[in-house]
């Protein structure tokens, strides 16, 4: 067994007993369906995230709470339409922003980027200072095939911290795509994790091909 795994074997023994010892306890059990996920025991997740929300019904602050660690265990497996059910349904203003930006990006990953928009637009409002938010915002715009909108959300996450690799990847996207010889980000992307460029460099080329190829059409701004 590898230390990591004995690290989150000895977090779910310790939770286990702080539920056992302290029943109503419920960051434990948030806690611990966090460390299910991360250790992809996801069906235990699902499990223990269920019945802890039937436990802490009268509990909001419980249950806000409890509703963000269920969303995020379907959303990890997969299942966006019931991750943003649960995501949904959080109105503590502490969690809520982090909700939006899943619930942006569980449609987002469904490729449904209109919706994602929606959350996208209001997960920036809510933190203008998100570089993920901001990152996420740009790479919905690109979906649309808005290079501008993308571009300015990229700059938007590039002010803040000027060394994101993921902000300034898709700025060099669309600096690409506009043909544009000077192009910084795409530098500065490399400089900042070489081998994660690398490994992006075929959704550059499909991106690049899909921008350029509507741009053809007139469809692209």
């Amino acid at each position: 067994m590898t230390q990591p795994e004995n690290a989150a074997q000895a977090d779910m023994a310790r939770l286990v007993a702080e539920i056992n010892a302290n029943p109503n306890n419920w960051q434990a059990y948030a806690d611990l369906v966090a460390v299910l996920v991360a250790t992809e025991n996801l069906i235990e997740a699902e499990d223990l995230a269920l019945k802890s929300l039937g436990l802490f019904q009268a509990n909001d602050e419980a249950l806000q709470n409890l509703l963000y660690a269920t969303g995020n265990v379907y959303y990890v497996a997969g299942d966006y339409q019931r991750a943003n059910d649960f995501f949904g349904k959080i109105t503590d203003l502490a969690i809520l922003h982090d909700a939006t930006v899943m619930q942006a990006q569980g449609w987002y990953a469904q490729n449904q980027f209109q919706k994602a928009l929606v959350y996208a637009l209001t997960a920036v409002e809510q933190q203008l200072e998100d570089t993920g938010a901001q990152v996420l915002l740009g790479n919905i715009w690109l979906g649309l095939q808005h290079e501008s909108k993308a571009a300015e959300a990229f700059d938007a996450a590039i002010h803040v911290d000027p060394m994101n690799f993921e902000a300034n990847f898709g700025r060099g996207v669309v600096a690409t795509a506009k043909g544009d010889q000077d192009n910084q980000w795409l530098a500065t992307a490399q400089m900042i994790d070489l081998q994660r460029y690398q490994a992006q460099a075929q959704r550059l080329d499909e991106i690049v091909q899909l921008l350029s190829g509507s741009r053809l059409d007139g469809e692209s701004d």
